[in-house]
């Protein structure tokens, strides 16, 4: 029972990282987009240059934010992996069973 209990733990952790690692693609990639991009407004240039900035400095943070959950919740996952286990009916040997 414990080696399913983990293994189910195992593969939703496995999910999450997957989920989380195209998050943090996404951001990536949404982030630059923005920065590049941020020419098109049709405002002061000190302005753009000001929204760039900002905006690379989201991405910067929305990546290790992206990071700081996926960690998180990971451990949280795992943890309720280890308590699953600990309640789980433990199966006793009799003494038939070893002879």
């Amino acid at each position: 029972m414990r080696a399913l209990i983990w293994t189910a733990t195992g593969i939703v952790v496995a999910l999450w990282s997957l989920v989380a690692w195209l998050t943090h693609g996404l951001v990536g990639v949404a982030g630059n987009l923005v920065v590049t991009n941020a020419d098109i407004l049709p405002a002061d240039p000190l302005l753009v240059e000001w929204a760039s900035w900002l905006a690379s400095a989201g991405t910067g943070v929305g990546e290790w934010l992206v990071v700081a959950v996926w960690a998180l919740v990971s451990l949280i996952i795992l943890a309720l992996g280890f308590v699953v286990t600990r309640l789980a009916p433990r199966r006793r040997i009799l003494q038939s069973d070893v002879t």
